[in-house]
C-alpha cells in the first residue's frame, strides 16, 4: 500500500510539473504574439486604443507568467528540501552500514587468532554440528558480501541524490532570475501603460464620440444578427411542422408523388388527411397510432438534432477561430478604459491576431449567412443545429450562404485596420436567441 502511494503521489507530482511547464509554454508564446501585434500597431505610428488592450493583455499574461514561475520555484523548493532529507538519511545509512562492516572485521580478525576456519570445522562433536558450523561460515561470507554491495548501492544512491539536489538548485536559480526579469519587465510595461492612457485620456471626448458612433453600428448589426438567426428558427419550425404533415399523410396511407408533392401546401394536405381519414373510417379500417414526439423550442431535423449534440458535447473543446490569438476583450458589460462614462457591451470576445490570419470555423456546420455592411468589414454566420458561431470583421470570404463547413476549415482573411495595424476577429456564440460567452467553449491552448 506504501509503494502504491508513493508510486501515485510522484505521478501526481510529475503531472503538476508538466502542467505548470506547458502553461509557461504556453504564456511565453502568447506574450512574444502580443509583442508581434504591438509591433505591427506601432509600425502606424499612431497611439491607438488597441495598443492599450494589447498592452493589457500582455500585463496579464506577463503577471501569469510571473506566477506560474513562482509556483514553480515553490515546487522545486519543497523537492529539494524532500530530496535533502532523502540525501541526510542516506548518509547516516552509509555511515551505520560501514561501522557495522567494519566490527564485523575487527570480530572476525579476532576470531582468526584463536583458530582457524578449519580447526573450527573440526573441532565439532559430530558431523551434524560440522555441517551447520560449515553452512553457519557460508551464509557469514555472504551476509559480508551482501553488506558491501548494499555499501556501494547506498553511495550510489547518495551520488545520484546530489547530483539531482544540484541540478535542481541550478534550476531554481535560473528560475528565480528568470522571475526577477519578469518582473522588471512587468513594472516598465505597466509605466509604459499608464503613460498610454494618460496620453489618450487627452482625446476622451473625441474617443467617447467615436465609441458612442461604433456602439449604434454594433447594435444594428447585432439587430441583423438576430434576425437572420430568427428567420432561421422560423424556417426551422415551418419545416417540422410540415415534417410533422406529410409524416401523417403517410400514415393514413398516402403516397409523396402520387396524392402529394413538395408543392401542396399544407392547408391542402390536411384537407386530403381528414379525407382519406374519413374513408378509412367509412370502411371500418384502422388508422396506425401516431408517434409521440417530444417538445422542442428548436424544431431540429435528425441530421441537425445530431450536429448540435456533438457541438454541445464539445464544451471546452472547440478549436480558436483563428490560429494564433489573444483575447484583447472578454464578454459583457466592461467599463471603457478611457472613455470612463462609457459602458460597452461585448456580445463575443476580441481576439488579436497577427496580419493575415484567416479565420476558421469552430466545428461542422453550415454557413447560414454572409453579411457584407457597405463601406465596412464582412461578418458570416455559422450554424450547427440550434447554435450559431459569428465571425466578424473579415475582409474577404471564401465560402457563401448554404456552404457545408467542417471545423477549422477556413472562412475568410480577418481585416487589417490600415490606420491602426490592428488584426481583430470579433467571435460570438449564440444557442438560438441567446447569447454565450464563447471563451469557455473553447479549447485550452
Amino acid at each position: 500500500m506504501f509503494l502504491c502511494f508513493s508510486v501515485v503521489a510522484i505521478a501526481q507530482r510529475d503531472d503538476r510539473k508538466q502542467k505548470l511547464e506547458r502553461q509557461k509554454i504556453r504564456l511565453q508564446d502568447e506574450i512574444e504574439l502580443a509583442n508581434k501585434i504591438l509591433l505591427e500597431t506601432r509600425n502606424t505610428k499612431k497611439l491607438s486604443l488597441s495598443n492599450v488592450e494589447t498592452v493589457e493583455q500582455k500585463l496579464r499574461l506577463r503577471q501569469n507568467l510571473i506566477n506560474t514561475l513562482d509556483r514553480e520555484t515553490e515546487m522545486l523548493s519543497r523537492e529539494s528540501l524532500k530530496l535533502q532529507k532523502e540525501i541526510d538519511t542516506l548518509e547516516a545509512q552509509v555511515a551505520n552500514l560501514k561501522e557495522d562492516y567494519a566490527e564485523m572485521i575487527r570480530q572476525a580478525r579476532k576470531s582468526s587468532d584463536n583458530y582457524s576456519r578449519l580447526m573450527f570445522i573440526l573441532s565439532s562433536r559430530d558431523f551434524n554440528q560440522a555441517l551447520r558450523r560449515l553452512e553457519y561460515l557460508k551464509q557469514y561470507s555472504e551476509y559480508r558480501r551482501r553488506q558491501v554491495e548494499e555499501i556501494k548501492q547506498k553511495e550510489n544512491d547518495l551520488s545520484d541524490k546530489l547530483v539531482e539536489l544540484n541540478r535542481q538548485k541550478i534550476k531554481k536559480e535560473v528560475l528565480k532570475a528568470q522571475m526577477e526579469d519578469e518582473r522588471n519587465k512587468l513594472i516598465a510595461e505597466r509605466n509604459e501603460q499608464q503613460q498610454a492612457i494618460a496620453s489618450l485620456s487627452e482625446k476622451e471626448s473625441e474617443i467617447t464620440k467615436e465609441l458612442t458612433e461604433k456602439q449604434v453600428q454594433a447594435k444594428k448589426l447585432e439587430n441583423e444578427i438576430q434576425r437572420i438567426i430568427a428567420a432561421e428558427i422560423k424556417k426551422a419550425k415551418e419545416a417540422a411542422v410540415r415534417r410533422g404533415i406529410e409524416d401523417e399523410a403517410k400514415r393514413v396511407g398516402l403516397i409523396f408523388g402520387k396524392d402529394f408533392t413538395n408543392r401542396t401546401t399544407n392547408r391542402a394536405l390536411n384537407d386530403l388527411i381528414d379525407k382519406k381519414k374519413a374513408e378509412l373510417k367509412a370502411a371500418n379500417k384502422p388508422v396506425a397510432a401516431k408517434p409521440s414526439a417530444p417538445a422542442s423550442s428548436f424544431s431540429l431535423t435528425p441530421e441537425a438534432t445530431k450536429l448540435a449534440a456533438g457541438f454541445a458535447a464539445n464544451k471546452s473543446l472547440l478549436p480558436w477561430p483563428v490560429e494564433r490569438g489573444l483575447v484583447v476583450q472578454g464578454f459583457g458589460p466592461y467599463r471603457h478604459p478611457i472613455a470612463k462614462s462609457v459602458v460597452m457591451n461585448n456580445n463575443g470576445i476580441d481576439i488579436a491576431t497577427e496580419k493575415g490570419s484567416k479565420a476558421r470555423v469552430a466545428f461542422d456546420g453550415e454557413v447560414s449567412k454572409v453579411i457584407r455592411v457597405p463601406g465596412g468589414a464582412i461578418t458570416i454566420i455559422v450554424s450547427h443545429g440550434n447554435y450559431f458561431t459569428i465571425y466578424q470583421n473579415l475582409a474577404e470570404v471564401y465560402v457563401k450562404s448554404g456552404d457545408k463547413v467542417t471545423a477549422k476549415q477556413e472562412l475568410g482573411l480577418v481585416y487589417t485596420d490600415p490606420t491602426e495595424g490592428k488584426t481583430i476577429l470579433h467571435f460570438e456564440l449564440w444557442k438560438e436567441t441567446q447569447m454565450l460567452d464563447p471563451q469557455p467553449w473553447l479549447a485550452g491552448k
